[in-house]
């Protein structure tokens, strides 16, 4: 392998010191390693694609949170109906959304009214019951879960 001289562009050893035209020294050799342009490009794409989906990733986890609440008593006839209200985190009612009731290892799927309210008339016999409510999120809201007690 050769260099040129910066002073006078003869073509010299590596291992010179001096120029031997010019007698301008040189110092040692430099790796004046040049990256094909292709490798280059390809760093960069890589950069960019991690950061573009590092965005992507994170956009897909803002689902507004809700609360589910009973809105009944918790003292309740045999022949009343129970209900729940789906909220999000400013209060906002959440209408047409599915709901799953348990009472009793029975599950029921309610939808939401207009309201936010799901209901369901009781069949009961007197007892204590406890009432598991879930709404499994969909695609703008989070899930909520609610457990209650309810005396017939």
């Amino acid at each position: 392998m050769s260099r040129k001289c910066k002073n006078c562009s003869e073509i010299i050893e590596d291992e010179s010191l001096f120029c031997p035209k010019c007698g301008k020294y040189l110092g040692k050799s430099e790796n004046n390693r040049q990256y094909p342009v292709k490798w280059i490009a390809v760093a960069i794409l890589c950069v960019f694609l991690i950061i573009f989906f590092g965005f992507v990733a994170t956009s897909g986890e803002t689902k507004l949170p809700t609360s589910l609440t009973m809105t009944s008593a918790s003292h309740l006839q045999s022949s009343d109906t129970f209900s729940v209200k789906l909220t999000d985190d400013a209060n906002n009612t959440l209408a047409d959304k599915y709901v799953t009731v348990s009472i009793n290892d029975n599950k029921y799927t309610l939808k939401t009214d207009k309201n936010g309210t799901a209901s369901i008339n009781l069949t009961l016999s007197d007892g204590s019951y406890t009432v598991n409510s879930d709404f499994k999120g969909d695609g703008q809201y989070g899930d909520a879960h609610s457990s209650d007690v309810v005396v017939v």
